[in-house]
């Protein structure tokens, strides 16, 4: 039996195909999706959604039809599951991290270790950075059985790339019976970083003032790293917060146009109003923990905002696996549980 996936529900964008890809390989359940990301204003497979196709059908043995630049339709037929060294060259500034997302939950379920090289953009607006995933996601996985590492080999900042990532994967050896993320504990440290590659110094150290004036960062927790191998400009304002139990990670993208200030100032308050809500989970982990949220089957995240992205992504995860998500808000944040259908 085939499952006909609407590339337009919900949000309507490439998390409908990212996720579609995993969960059929995983499952062995064949797919056919169309009007692939239909509610983008370029509709279709861009050359980093192309890439996620071809990751998961390599690490799957699939057999596809429709995967083709700009194609709006997509057949996936998966094959088994295999464990390899495997290499992908997304071709533009597209997202490393977004193919990484794709190929992951696949590689998790093989049956041995798996090298997984991507390059493209390490650090892209509308997607996980490498920073992300190696501070926050990874180390938030691991504790459920889910173990890889990443190393960020080179830097590719939009628009130019270039960039290059790492990844060693483990298969999983056994699930806890549950998943859960109730609880952050207090605020053991925090730090600013910035990133700056080809631009003048002054973008860094008035992104400093942004961050320390505002009086929850003193000027030793704020770091600026000059980057020296990447292939063209870029500009990133981390603030990472370790609480005893979870880290959590915001980031803004330098633009052309965009003043420093401003970036700064997005990943200053984003940070803050988590840090308000006392969730353990921000919006951007969730919708990343999802997924293995409904192959642990059975669990709940606390988190301070649910969006329409994670929205969509349950109702992807609905159809391919027997689970059920739930939604609840209260007092203290947004509870998030699945549960066996």
């Amino acid at each position: 039996m085939t499952l006909f996936i609407d590339g337009q529900i919900g949000e309507g964008g490439g998390q409908v195909l990212r996720t579609s890809l995993s969960l059929a390989a995983i499952t062995g359940k064949d797919f056919f999706i169309d009007s692939i990301r239909g509610k983008r204003k370029k509709p279709g497979l861009q050359r980093q959604h192309l890439a996620c196709v071809k990751a998961a059908a390599a690490a799957c043995g699939a057999s596809c039809e429709g995967d083709t630049l700009h194609s709006q339709r997509l057949a996936f037929r998966p094959g088994k599951i295999k464990a390899g060294n495997y290499f992908f060259d997304i071709g533009s500034a597209g997202s490393c991290c977004l193919v990484l997302q794709t190929v992951l939950p696949i590689l998790f379920h093989a049956g041995s270790s798996s090298s997984v090289v991507v390059c493209g953009g390490t650090h892209n607006p509308m997607a996980p950075t490498a920073d992300f995933l190696i501070k926050s996601f990874l180390p938030a996985i691991s504790r459920f059985g889910f173990h890889a590492t990443l190393n960020l080999a080179r830097h590719g900042f939009y628009p130019a790339g270039g960039g290059r990532i790492v990844a060693r994967v483990n298969p999983v050896k056994s699930l806890p019976r549950k998943l859960e993320i109730m609880e952050r504990g207090n605020l053991v440290a925090k730090k600013g970083k910035i990133l700056l590659s080809k631009l003048p110094k002054h973008i860094a150290e008035r992104e400093t003032k942004s961050l320390t004036r505002r009086g929850w960062f003193s000027p030793e927790e704020v770091e600026t790293i000059t980057v020296t191998d990447s292939q063209g400009a870029g500009n990133v304002v981390s603030v990472i917060l370790d609480y005893e139990k979870i880290t959590c990670l915001f980031q803004a993208i330098g633009e052309k146009g965009k003043k420093a200030e401003k970036v700064a100032s997005e990943a200053h308050e984003a940070a803050l109003f988590h840090h308000k809500t006392k969730t353990p989970v921000e919006k951007y982990l969730a919708d990343q923990l999802l997924i293995y949220l409904a192959l642990v089957s059975e669990g709940s995240v606390l988190t301070s905002n649910v969006s329409l992205h994670s929205e969509t992504n349950m109702m992807i995860i609905e159809k391919f696996l027997p689970v059920t998500f739930r939604t609840a808000r209260t007092s203290g944040g947004w509870h998030i549980t699945c549960s066996r259908a």
